[in-house]
């Protein structure tokens, strides 16, 4: 799952640009967006998904939003037969997709093991212990 500002930064487009998309496909985005603290708005991949074929289509064939989105409701036909969604994602547009996710997830447990750190440093002698469990440098494959 991933937030509005990921999905505009991975989609090439602001945030505004996302919400009006989001706007023009309307239901066919229902079970795939939910809202998270603070009210943020949620998506799970297959909004991405639906959200990239529709830029896909837009951009290809010179659409305006409303048509592309009535077009992508055709190719995904009405819902009623269909048990899901499947969207063909092209390898590098997976491979990027991969890679951004990756560094994201890296970034996150350095600032974890930064954190970690800091409180290690200030923990009373009874509980010095709690410094074997965490590794002591970046470079320590442990946690990661």
């Amino acid at each position: 799952m991933v937030t509005l500002d990921e999905v505009a930064r991975f989609l090439g487009l602001s945030k505004r640009a996302v919400r009006l998309r989001v706007d023009a496909l309307g239901d066919m985005l229902e079970g795939y967006l939910a809202r998270g603290d603070r009210n943020r708005l949620i998506f799970r991949g297959e909004a991405v998904a639906i959200l990239r074929r529709l830029e896909e289509l837009r951009r290809e064939e010179g659409l305006p939003i409303r048509e592309a989105a009535d077009r992508l409701r055709g190719e995904l036909g009405d819902g009623e037969s269909s048990s899901g969604v499947f969207i063909v994602i092209r390898p590098e547009v997976e491979i990027a997709l991969v890679q951004e996710l990756l560094q994201d997830v890296s970034q996150e447990r350095d600032q974890w093991r930064e954190y970690a750190l800091a409180l290690q440093s200030v923990l009373p002698p009874e509980l010095k212990w709690l410094q074997s469990v965490a590794p002591s440098a970046s470079g320590d494959r442990r946690l990661n």
